[in-house]
């Protein structure tokens, strides 16, 4: 079976991403758009590369995304005040980042937008270098920070430079300071930032790089946007990972094409990544969910839908992943697609979510051993709810597919805990490693 995947533009995953992240919190992703539009203008005034100024900005938009693997949100209003969830999410971030190839200079420029100038002396911390660059985020974000949203912009302007050149030196690099008081005296710039159409400024100015992801890349990106909800939970911390390698083997059992397994792949990545707008309580709740809780589950692959709707080339992609929770007779959600409506895609994705969630140690229980596993999926065909050519494919693969679950899931679990491990080793040492 042939699939033939375009390749994806990068500026779309970061848009679909940057959507994700406001419906959860539409405050900080206000602030990332601004210090993107911020960074960029600082970085064009300074005769940067085109390269650095594409890179500046992808980290502006960017800059904060580790607070959205903060295991509680109710951190959201203190994560850039509090001197321990400064460290903590610029950390998450970095760690999030730092494995996706094309995002290997915008992990360290977030890993370190925090980290203050100090007359010369913040440029190192135990020997390390920090990447220098990373100050055009911090004094972005400082500036945008200062921005009093009831109050007309242009007669801010004179104390919000006031306030910057106070710090230049200690906190901020002096040329920098001066680049931006340079494009402060231009008063279409405040206007752009003052726009409600500031985002689609900022995605015209990404777009315009039109970096190209090919389906590898689209992986390991997948990846990323994968763990920004599974490292939420350690009992969910490789939840998607087993997923995509279920439904990649099931694939290459149907005969799909090598690019059509790891379409899959990224499919099984990316099917919960709508769960991002479910509050952690429901989504971590040990007990049975009320009928209130379970109707705002249901939200969750609407959203998937949503955000993958507007990527052009992952229109297949988007219809595997997100009909996940549909059933063959029906009375799924949140489409009630019938069978026949259903591709092999999203069916054999739907197989390989409720295979994996069975297989997973929860809050509640054990995962479960292969007899008691395929006891419960026959069920769920004879109750119409699973495809039982795609069962019985699995069934007669047991042992070769629940090796790709446990090889995928081993990856993302190591992953995990290098992941929070690293931000509590920092929290003890301050350290800022290169």
């Amino acid at each position: 079976m042939v699939h033939k995947i375009q390749k994806v533009s990068l500026s779309d995953m970061i848009i679909c991403l940057t959507r994700v992240m406001e419906w959860i919190s539409p405050t900080i992703v206000s602030h990332q758009t601004r210090t993107a539009y911020i960074a960029h203008n600082i970085a064009k005034e300074l005769g940067l590369s085109l390269e650095l100024q594409y890179q500046l900005a992808l980290a502006g938009m960017l800059h904060d995304i580790g607070t959205f693997s903060l295991k509680e949100r109710t951190y959201f209003a203190d994560y850039d005040t509090d001197p321990e969830l400064i460290r903590i999410h610029a950390e998450l971030g970095y760690q999030l980042l730092k494995n996706f190839q094309p995002f290997e200079t915008v992990a360290k420029l977030i890993r370190n937008h925090h980290q203050r100038w100090e007359h010369g002396r913040g440029f190192t911390n135990n020997g390390g270098t920090v990447l220098l660059y990373s100050q055009i985020i911090l004094l972005a974000g400082m500036v945008d920070a200062a921005i009093c949203g009831e109050r007309e912009i242009l007669g801010q302007v004179p104390e919000i430079c006031a306030a910057v050149g106070k710090d230049a030196g200690a906190v901020f690099v002096p040329e920098y300071v001066e680049a931006f008081t340079r494009i402060a005296e231009r008063e279409y710039f405040w206007f752009n930032l003052d726009s409600t159409s500031l985002n689609e400024t900022v995605i015209d100015s990404l777009r315009h790089f039109n970096v190209e992801l090919d389906i590898s890349e689209m992986l390991d990106l997948s990846k990323v946007f994968s763990h920004l909800i599974d490292f939420q939970c350690h009992f969910t911390a490789s939840h998607s990972s087993g997923v995509a390698g279920t439904a990649g083997a099931l694939a290459n059992l149907y005969s799909f094409s090598e690019s059509g397994c790891q379409m899959m792949k990224v499919a099984g990545y990316l099917h919960d990544i709508g769960k991002l707008t479910i509050p952690p309580k429901i989504l971590n709740k040990q007990g049975k969910l009320t009928a209130e809780e379970f109707n705002i589950i249901k939200k969750h692959p609407f959203w998937t839908y949503r955000a993958l709707n507007n990527i052009r080339g992952l229109e297949e992609v988007n219809s595997w992943a997100s009909f996940h929770h549909e059933r063959i007779d029906s009375r799924g959600y949140p489409f009630r697609y019938k069978g026949p409506e259903l591709p092999l895609g999203s069916r054999i994705i739907a197989v390989a979510d409720v295979f994996t969630a069975l297989t997973e140690d929860r809050p509640y229980r054990k995962g479960m051993n292969s007899g008691d596993v395929q006891n419960l999926l026959q069920e769920m065909v004879q109750s119409r709810g699973l495809d039982n050519g795609v069962v019985t494919m699995l069934f007669n693969n047991y042992q070769r597919i629940d090796e790709s679950r446990l090889l995928e899931q081993s990856d993302s679990a190591r992953l995990y805990g290098k992941f929070y491990d690293s931000t509590k080793a920092r929290r003890r040492s301050g350290a800022h490693e290169q």
